[in-house]
């Protein structure tokens, strides 16, 4: 390589100016020579109406049995921590796990697993789900693993229980040989296997069952409310509080205390039913599904929250239907502004002098 003397650069640095002059020159010719675009503005708009303004449709799933369940779940736990206990895991949300089975160990462990399930489903309490799957489920031979959709937390707990399985198989290997180690793990370690995997998969039921439970006891007392329109409908809450009130004798052997008269008269004020609460499908649903209208830019407006799916599109649909209808009169609106401004325009007796005066100017620029 060779370095390049200055004098040499500095003459390619006037060369390479002399060019960018010209360059620059014939530019401000050529643009100055272009007629202005007098169709800028209707180019523009016409830009603008290529656009799509049409509205998007979403629904959402609301799956309020899953809400209510993560609620009561969230309560006992921490009621429990409160206590100094703890709540075991209730969540019943499932996916696919690929389970170990292509040797002796691995298979035998699955086995196991499969014994405990079919012992929870022998019981009087079991549900129906459990026992169709403990039915259902067959353990492929050894050798070939298999894939199982399982409920994420249970999984999750019995792998950890499987980790202090193996640590202790490890810990007595360190020490033994291997005939006293497959001896310990046969007497003594697969029976605590068993008795921790039981112990696991009946927290979690008996968790699920109760969360399950408190979730349908506060559905339960939302229902109460169907078909009491007729029976309500002139009662106010002062009635509905002394009702309770007489039930209150029936559950109790101490007498009950009177009222208050303040707070039966503030009570009596209010109507027993109130509009958009009563009944209302929030308290009682399983799912519910939210439909909204999503606008070219991105804003989402919600259009309401309903049972069905075939509601919330039918929702959507009316409200699409007006909003293309206004869009139809603006349009409308906008032509007849723009025949107006160029009538306007047109009548306007200085019209012509005013655009000669502009390009006037122009030229002595």
């Amino acid at each position: 390589e060779k370095d390049i003397s200055d004098d040499k650069i500095e003459s390619f640095g006037k060369i390479m100016q002399k060019f960018f002059d010209s360059e620059k020159e014939d530019y401000l010719k050529d643009q100055e020579a272009k007629p202005p675009n007098y169709n800028a503005l209707k180019d523009r708009g016409n830009s603008a109406s290529a656009f799509d303004w049409g509205l998007s449709y979403s629904v959402v799933e609301i799956d309020r049995d899953a809400e209510r369940r993560y609620v009561f779940a969230m309560e006992r736990m921490q009621k429990a921590k409160e206590s100094g206990t703890t709540f075991g895991q209730s969540s019943t949300y499932s996916e696919p796990v690929i389970f170990k089975n292509d040797d002796e160990a691995s298979h035998k462990i699955n086995q196991q697993v499969l014994d405990v399930m079919k012992e929870l489903a022998a019981a009087d309490n079991a549900s129906e789900a459990l026992k169709k799957e403990a039915a259902e489920f067959k353990l492929p031979a050894m050798g070939e693993n298999f894939s199982q959709v399982v409920p994420k937390s249970l999984h999750e707990t019995y792998m950890k229980g499987l980790d202090i399985y193996k640590a202790k198989v490890s810990a007595y290997r360190a020490n033994h040989t291997e005939e006293e180690t497959k001896k310990h793990v046969e007497d003594v370690l697969q029976e605590e296997w068993h008795e921790a995997v039981f112990g696991i998969a009946k927290k979690y039921q008996e968790c699920v069952d109760t969360v399950a439970g408190d979730a349908a006891a506060v559905k339960k007392y939302y229902m109460t409310q169907k078909g009491r329109e007729k029976e309500l409908k002139d009662k106010t809450k002062a009635d509905i509080m002394k009702e309770i009130w007489a039930e209150l004798t029936k559950l109790t052997d101490k007498p009950v205390p009177p009222l208050d008269d303040e707070i039966l008269a503030e009570l009596a004020q209010e109507p027993a039913i109130i509009e958009g609460q009563f009944n209302h499908n929030w308290g009682t649903a399983d799912k519910l599904y939210k439909s909204e209208a999503i606008s070219p830019f991105g804003e989402k407006y919600l259009l309401g929250i309903f049972e069905t799916m075939e509601e919330s599109e039918k929702a959507f649909l009316a409200w699409n239907e007006e909003y293309e209808k206004a869009r139809e009169q603006l349009k409308v609106e906008r032509d007849q502004w723009g025949k107006q401004e160029q009538a306007r325009v047109d009548a306007d007796p200085d019209r012509e002098a005013f655009t000669a005066s502009i390009f006037a100017e122009d030229d002595e620029d």
